[in-house]
């Protein structure tokens, strides 16, 4: 039986950052195999009453399983009182699949930003208190797309 090896071994790093913030940096390609490692590193830093940044930039390659681990880890985050933002300026392939992926649920559950700075910006700010999910000024995912194909072309 041959074994399918990932181009690019995955790996997740966490680090903690000045103000009650922690960034989870997903590097290669995560699938099945490592969410349960994604899901850990994020319930762990937000049981630690951080406010979270999940860094998407040298993300090669997710699957479902990791949009999932996101879009719950945004539930987590917001039950718990918490703020939790995802830096985008990844691979084309991952922008598509959160696209995707989004367009076919019809959440707008994930706050998304080009860069790590505009990331910890919305961490760190006061959360609006009429946003479901406990970010302020979050667009809707049609306004979001729009943004991300103008952004991304």
């Amino acid at each position: 039986m041959t074994k399918l090896a990932l181009l690019s071994d995955p790996e997740v790093r966490v680090a903690r950052l000045p103000g009650e913030i922690a960034v989870i940096s997903l590097l290669g390609e995560h699938d099945v195999t490592t969410a349960w490692e994604v899901r850990n590193a994020i319930a762990f830093a937000l049981d630690q009453g951080t406010h979270l940044v999940v860094d998407l930039s040298e993300t090669e390659f997710i699957d479902s399983s990791i949009v999932h681990a996101l879009i719950d880890s945004v539930q987590l985050a917001s039950a718990q009182g918490l703020r939790i933002s995802l830096q985008l300026q990844t691979h084309d392939s991952v922008k598509r699949m959160l696209e995707i992926m989004l367009e076919i649920s019809g959440l707008e559950a994930l706050p998304v930003y080009g860069t790590r700075a505009e990331a910890i910006d919305a961490v760190r700010q006061t959360p609006d208190r009429s946003s479901a999910a406990g970010i302020g000024s979050r667009t809707t995912t049609v306004e979001r797309r729009e943004k991300w194909r103008c952004s991304w072309l």
